[in-house]
């Protein structure tokens, strides 16, 4: 029992940690406005992050045949990474409910990628419901989002799209050494990129805070790929409900006031979509979780 508890405590830490990270990034956030996010301090970030882990790790060098994997690897971190933060290359704020329910949408997306990959006889509608039991939650608990502004629309529907695609692609690459430095290196160029967009359109600028705030997201984006390499992109993506779980729960216990029985159901709906989107189907665990060929040991 100790081992399973220590094997399980190995596997779950890092998305525990992500989950916890951000549902609390907020409060620091606000209270200290400049450490908030920016494209320049996340492309900052994942430098630092991936220099750190080639410090430390030191893996062996790249052959030939692993190339390939990198390079899928780079493009993916580029995407699953980007994809949550490119709302800030827009001119204008975008409201944070908008936000937070685009990217619940992204469990549908995965949903979508790996039926569409794995080509399993699993019914695609067990898939989906938990990413829409997610998006059913917070639509009773946030303000609903205006879908009037083109601009915003599109930004709105990059954002799951490339985050949940680049999930799956980062599990569809073969477990090498440099996998999770390449994936962090491919999203500093993404950012980077982005952050000199809006210096020359002056859309953002460098922070005083900004190194603070790129510590904060070396940190997310090491965790978000160190989960994401330990476990499956669904189980991945429950943080898209428990994030704002938790956050909704830390506003609830500093209400004086009774909760509403509204914001009960959608507190209940986000809990029951987390747990589902962390209980693999029973299809994906006849599978390896990154390749598409079934995993001999669970035939048996």
């Amino acid at each position: 029992m100790a081992r399973a508890a220590r094997s399980a405590l190995r596997l779950w830490w890092p998305l525990v940690l992500l989950c916890l990270v951000r549902g609390s990034r907020w409060a620091l956030s606000e209270s200290l406005p400049g450490s908030a996010t920016t494209l320049a301090s996340a492309s900052l970030g994942c430098g630092s992050a991936a220099a750190l882990y080639l410090l430390i790790l030191r893996p062996s060098g790249v052959t030939r045949e692993q190339r390939g994997q990198l390079l899928r690897s780079a493009i993916a971190g580029a995407l699953l990474i980007t994809g949550p933060l490119i709302a800030l290359l827009y001119p204008r704020a975008i409201p944070a409910a908008s936000l937070t329910m685009a990217l619940a949408l992204t469990p549908v997306v995965i949903a979508v990628c790996v039926a569409a990959t794995r080509h399993t006889g699993e019914s695609l509608a067990g898939r989906l419901w938990p990413g829409l039991a997610t998006i059913a939650g917070l639509l009773l608990l946030l303000t609903q989002p205006s879908l009037s502004n083109p601009g915003v629309d599109v930004i709105l529907a990059l954002m799951p799209l490339l985050t949940g695609c680049g999930a799956v692609l980062f599990c569809s690459a073969r477990e090498v050494n440099w996998r999770i430095p390449a994936a962090l290196l491919g999203a500093c160029a993404a950012l980077g990129l982005g952050a000199a967009i809006n210096l020359a359109t002056h859309v953002g600028g460098w922070s005083e805070m900004v190194g603070l705030a790129a510590g904060f997201d070396a940190l997310e984006a090491l965790l978000a790929l160190i989960a994401l390499s330990q476990l499956s992109a669904t189980r991945w993506s429950a943080q898209f409900a428990i994030v704002p779980l938790i956050v909704l729960l830390e506003g609830v216990a500093e209400m004086s006031a009774r909760v509403p029985a509204r914001m009960l159901v959608g507190l209940l709906l986000l809990a029951f979509a987390a747990v589902a989107l962390l209980v693999p189907p029973a299809e994906e665990s006849r599978f390896d979780l990154r390749t598409s060929q079934p995993d001999p040991a669970s035939l048996d």
